[in-house]
């Protein structure tokens, strides 16, 4: 079995990225946005110094949301 082909990150892929990024989406909507796994965009977040919230802080975000409609 041959290596997986990978397509490269244009400058397009990337301001989008930057974009979820500062928009506070999530990891897994960032990449079915790019059509893109999960590994691969937090990869290329990481290197650009950007950062996804991990599902802890989602989940600790929804609970506060939800104790504050309540």
């Amino acid at each position: 079995m041959g290596r997986p082909i990978t397509r490269k990150w244009t400058e397009e892929d990337i301001d989008r990225l930057v974009a979820l990024s500062e928009q506070g989406s999530s990891l897994i909507r960032a990449a079915g946005a790019l059509n893109r796994n999960t590994a691969s965009v937090q990869k290329m977040a990481r290197q650009l110094g950007r950062h996804f919230p991990g599902i802890r802080e989602t989940k600790a975000g929804l609970r506060a949301i939800n104790l504050h409609e309540k």
